[in-house]
């Protein structure tokens, strides 16, 4: 399935702050029932007072973040133009400039590319450089897009702690590019880069690298590595297979528990994948949000979302995520005070 690189971000790689104004962690399941939970959202809907783009933009660089945020990345590519203009804003405070990317990045429109790409050359030494390039990870690919990163991977004046970036990207688009890169790092004495190497690798379905993580297990692997290496078993393991693997003493993480959670999705038939999609839109990873509503929607369970796309009242923020990945994939919200409906692109049609 095409949608297979939209998968949970590499942690130990990425290392960024976990503070997010849009993505809110999960809390317990609601009981309500799918109908319910609609005709919440419509009490809620009409308590809210509408507000310009221009106006969620200022609140999201303010106290109004966690609010405006998920509004934002509900218009889509319509906020796009205004959010790529504040981001452009000479002298942009660090903190403003991450928040504008944390909407760029679940947003996911082509349209961000050559904007980051803009800042990324002409501003190499900026703060958010990290945080630009991981949110250049999670937009579509473009020939801009992979030449900057093949230059970045090979260029090794760049820090680590940006060069590495450039593996994320490999990874979450199965770039073959990175293939050559992500060979010789395999065999780096650096924990880190090993990681990076290995990450890249099991995402093009290279199984030799098992050994090579079961080695750094076996020898202790630093803490902010293990995510990383336990989404590369997932990737390439039924879950018995990963249980075996994978180190018992750190079942307890999330990391471990969203990595399992991969490997049965894979490994499911298909009419088992509805149950493990509904545990994944209540996941902390981005990723598998966006997969399990992909899947959804392509196996005739849309109806399925319409409850987690009405209202989130348990992760404030998550809803218009949803909604966002419907929108992305190309199907129609109906949003009124009467009615909630999730449509398939060609329900005009019909």
């Amino acid at each position: 399935m095409n949608n297979l690189k939209l998968l949970i971000l590499p942690l130990g790689i990425i290392l960024i702050s976990t503070f997010s104004p849009v993505i809110p962690p999960a809390k317990a399941g609601h009981q309500l029932s799918p109908e319910a939970w609609i005709e919440i959202r419509k009490m809620y809907r009409q308590k809210i007072p509408p507000t310009t783009i221009a106006e969620e933009i200022t609140a999201l660089t303010g106290n109004g973040a966690r609010q405006a945020g998920p509004k934002l990345i509900d218009r889509g590519n319509k906020a796009l133009p205004d959010i790529h203009e504040a981001l452009l804003q000479p002298d942009l405070p660090p903190l403003e400039g991450l928040r504008l990317l944390q909407v760029i990045g679940p947003i996911g429109g082509k349209s961000s590319v050559p904007v980051l790409l803009k800042i990324l050359r002409s501003n190499p030494d900026s703060p958010l450089r990290r945080d630009m390039l991981l949110t250049l990870a999670k937009l579509p690919t473009t020939v801009n897009a992979a030449k900057f990163i093949t230059a970045l991977a090979a260029d090794e004046k760049e820090p680590w702690k940006t060069r590495r970036m450039a593996f994320t990207w490999f990874g979450l688009h199965r770039d073959k590019r990175g293939l050559v890169f992500a060979e010789t790092l395999k065999n780096d004495p650096d924990p880190g880069r090993q990681a990076a190497g290995i990450y890249v690798l099991a995402r093009l379905e290279d199984r030799s690298v098992l050994d090579s993580i079961n080695r750094i297990f076996t020898t202790g692997a630093p803490a902010n590595l293990r995510d990383t290496l336990m989404i590369s078993i997932a990737e390439l393991t039924s879950p018995e297979e990963f249980k075996r693997l994978a180190p018992s003493s750190l079942n307890w993480s999330s990391g471990y528990k969203n990595a399992l959670t991969y490997s049965r999705y894979r490994e499911a038939k298909h009419d088992e994948k509805k149950d493990i999609c509904q545990e994944m839109l209540k996941s902390s990873s981005p990723g598998h949000l966006t997969l399990a509503v992909r899947c959804l929607l392509e196996s005739g369970n849309a109806e399925a979302l319409r409850p987690h796309a009405a209202l989130s009242l348990e992760a404030p923020g998550r809803d218009a995520l949803i909604r966002n990945e419907i929108r992305k994939a190309g199907w129609q919200i109906i949003d009124t005070d009467d009615e909630f409906l999730i449509l398939p692109p060609d329900a005009a049609n019909r």
